[in-house]
């Protein structure tokens, strides 16, 4: 990563937390702090201190709800939303992005697209109660990840990953990407007993929960300011993260989280940066 401190990358992050926190209030939108973010409010009252990125995810309701806010009322001078499933960004989660700053990363860096700092905007589906077939929505979540992240640009050394990629990215067409999309979201206009995030990296086991530890959401302190978790965010890290979650890990498990960015200028516009910048 480009000389920057992390604190001072969590702080411009703070600030598209503030604006976006603002912004889905006013819209009466309803989001709560995910994963590493929610575990660094419970365990840290605010980042993990080597954490680089705030996640947040809400309903499918809420998710629709903000991007046709966002078309609307964004503040598109200083804020841009990076829409999911587009050709920018094939991705199924959306992004908040700043203007005016520079977040560049290792696969999309050739990538024409907007590069400001983020945070990432999770959809959680409904899911259905009977294991087997949440297991095949969460198959299907992966099989659009591997296609999607083709599109997008993924850089491992996994021989298993690269196989899977140059499969997938041929065999996944539009009509059936729709229908792998279609069975994800399948449940999403009836009410369940649990909602997942599929599109992320955790295990299946991890990745669904009752609907019911969602709740009111409950500002808790983060860094200077207040964020929203679960009402349940205990239950909900511990189905995560495991029951020791408030313990901090060992330097093999903090390997598996490694900065996101390989160029970070805080203060000027991605614009100002070819793709032959120096990373």
């Amino acid at each position: 990563m480009s000389k920057v401190k992390i604190e001072d990358i969590q702080g411009k992050l703070l600030e598209i937390a503030v604006y976006f926190d603002a912004f889905c209030k006013t819209n009466n939108i309803v989001y709560y702090l995910m994963g590493g973010s929610a575990l660094g409010a419970v365990r840290h009252k605010g980042f993990i201190p080597w954490d680089d990125d705030i996640d947040v995810f809400m309903t499918y309701r809420n998710y629709v709800k903000f991007i046709r806010a966002c078309e609307k009322n964004l503040d598109t001078k200083n804020y841009y939303l990076q829409k999911e499933n587009t050709e920018e960004w094939p991705l199924f989660f959306s992004k908040l992005r700043m203007n005016g700053t520079t977040f560049i990363e290792e696969d999309t860096k050739n990538r024409q697209m907007h590069h400001g700092l983020y945070i990432d905007i999770m959809c959680l589906n409904n899911v259905s109660s009977n294991i087997f077939f949440r297991y095949i929505q969460f198959l299907a979540a992966r099989l659009i990840t591997i296609k999607t992240i083709a599109e997008r640009g993924y850089i491992t050394n996994s021989k298993l990953k690269k196989t899977s990629i140059f499969i997938f990215k041929r065999l996944i067409g539009k009509n059936i990407l729709k229908l792998l999309v279609n069975l994800v979201r399948l449940m999403n206009n009836k009410d369940t007993k649990y909602v997942g995030h599929f599109f992320g990296r955790a295990k299946f086991k991890n990745t669904s929960f009752l609907t019911e530890y969602l709740g009111n959401q409950r500002y808790v302190d983060f860094s200077t300011v207040k964020l929203p978790v679960p009402s349940k965010v205990e239950k909900y890290l511990e189905l995560r993260y495991g029951s020791n979650f408030m313990e901090m890990p060992d330097e093999k498990t903090k390997s598996l989280y490694p900065s996101h960015s390989a160029f970070v200028d805080l203060f000027n516009d991605y614009k100002n940066y070819d793709s032959n910048i120096n990373i």
